[in-house]
């Protein structure tokens, strides 16, 4: 009795759908009433194609014309049409048109809908709808409107090819009184604006908006100023389509940008993100993702860094990656220092393919010593051999009491028998060492790293698949675990060795 009880109870069973896959669910339709229900549910929630969704308003032909084929209804929807289709419509949460190219449908198709719903007053097409996400043009342009509602929060349109900005801005303006909850709204195109206006007025209304993802060609400084005042707006991503680097308009505003929190941007250079930060000054900011497609310097490098430090230096989490560099002689940088210095709240530090920082033992010492919170320290060097000796982590190891991921371009030519008692990290996870050339013999070099990390420590080599170096760097990843459990071993027949956490 106990176990039917469960198997009706419908809590476990949505748990337990959701975790099937879709053959599965198909399955438990045909089980009973209360299966049925749930299992449909879970079938119905997540569309990937709208042409299921329109086939329960009337059987449909696949008809042939210029362009693609399409889709078109066989006769006029009816009455009991609407009954099959509001019994499923409502179970749609997310319907995800994805990179594959979407089927094609005739606009009368959507003639059709318009005028069979106009007898349904006030009856949405999907009512709890709550995530839409679209890469068909002509779809966005003209009928979109169709399927939002009140109960979306969500909205992904990415448009490509030649498109009516104008309609589009137009669609937009609608925005905050057809769907009010909306908190999450990507837009993605190669072209600019025809009504900058317009398009500013459509955003300012939107007052409920969290996350912003737009591309480059969409931002103008009257845009941007118009973001800034948005009240709610956390997470503000800037986007590039075109893989061309855009100068990113600025100018300085007071209380700009009150609950933003995280920044990414893959569209601007260092010099274009440190000027937007010194005239926004975003205080709450404690995320910020910056690519740079373009060649970076020592110099731009220094003066994004210090924008970052006088704009919010309470930041947590940063990451800076630039696709080529532009000074590559290993000299003294100031970066670490000025880092270690003004931005003592780091959680996360990734710096991807900076100018060579000629680590030593001395510099990292006094960054960890001054970040004493990092669990994720990421300093992804390329160029030149590498100058910090692996056999610095046993000095680093007692720095690091949060660390739990932990990436450096290391020198592994003199490797220490062992480490010193009590060298050990304590939480690190992963410990990953790029693309350092392995010029010590794999067992002396896994004997080392078997002594100072903890039991349940990967290694991993970041380089390409089926490169030298990893091929070298096999043997110490293969001989580590036979390390850890002679390690283990010898500790559990000596309770006075060294905890490990």
């Amino acid at each position: 009795m106990s176990s039917n009880r469960i198997l009706r109870n419908v809590d476990i069973l949505r748990r337990i759908f959701k975790h099937s896959d879709s053959s599965q669910n198909y399955d438990n339709v045909l089980v009973s009433k209360v299966w049925s229900n749930q299992a449909l549910s879970i079938l119905w929630r997540t569309l990937d194609s709208l042409l299921p969704l329109l086939r329960l308003l009337g059987p449909m032909t696949l008809a042939s014309g210029e362009g693609r084929p399409y889709y078109k209804y066989d006769r006029l929807i009816n009455s009991e049409d609407w009954v099959v289709f509001q019994r499923y419509a409502w179970r749609v949460r997310r319907i995800e048109i994805g990179y594959m190219r979407p089927p094609n449908f005739s606009d009368s198709v959507f003639m059709d809908i318009i005028i069979a719903s106009r007898t349904l007053s006030g009856v949405e097409l999907l009512p709890n709808l709550q995530s839409l996400s679209s890469e068909d043009t002509l779809f966005i342009q003209k009928w979109i409107p169709l399927f939002i509602n009140k109960s979306l929060s969500a909205l992904d349109l990415r448009v490509s090819g030649p498109v009516d900005m104008h309609l589009l801005t137009r669609t937009l303006s609608h925005l905050h009184h057809l769907c009010p909850k909306l908190q999450n709204l990507s837009l993605s195109t190669e072209f600019e604006l025809d009504d900058a206006p317009q398009f500013d007025a459509a955003l300012s209304s939107l007052l409920s908006l969290k996350e912003l993802d737009l591309s480059s060609p969409l931002l103008s400084l009257s845009t941007i100023n118009t973001l800034a005042h948005l009240p709610y707006l956390e997470t503000f991503t800037i986007s590039d389509m075109d893989g061309e680097e855009s100068t990113l308009p600025a100018m300085p505003l007071s209380d700009a940008f009150p609950s933003l929190g995280t920044f990414a941007s893959d569209a601007a250079g260092f010099r274009s993100i440190a000027s937007f930060l010194e005239a926004y000054e975003p205080r709450k900011l404690h995320t910020l993702y910056v690519y740079s497609a373009s060649t970076e310097s020592r110099a731009t490098y220094q003066s994004l860094v210090a924008a970052i430090a006088s704009a919010c230096p309470d930041i947590k989490d940063l990451h800076l990656l630039s696709k080529l560099v532009a000074d590559i002689e290993p000299i003294a940088d100031p970066l670490l220092s000025t880092i270690s210095y003004h931005l003592t709240a780091l959680t996360s530090l990734k710096l991807n393919s900076p100018p060579p920082l000629k680590l030593d033992v001395g510099c990292m010492k006094a960054l960890l010593t001054a970040l004493p919170s990092l669990h994720t320290l990421k300093l992804l060097e390329k160029i030149g051999p590498p100058t910090l000796p692996l056999s610095a982590l046993s000095e680093l190891a007692p720095l690091c009491p949060v660390m739990r991921f932990l990436a450096l371009y290391l020198d592994t030519k003199h490797v220490s028998a062992s480490a010193p008692p009590n060298a050990i990290f304590p939480c690190l996870e992963v410990l990953n060492v790029q693309s350092s050339p392995l010029e010590s013999s794999a067992r002396d070099v896994a004997t080392f790293l078997g002594s100072v990390l903890p039991l349940t420590c990967v290694v991993q080599h970041s380089h390409y698949i089926d490169g030298p170096e990893r091929l070298k760097w096999r043997p110490v990843v293969d001989f580590l675990p036979l390390i850890f459990e002679l390690r283990a071993a010898k500790q559990a027949f000596n309770p006075i060795a060294p905890s490990e956490k």
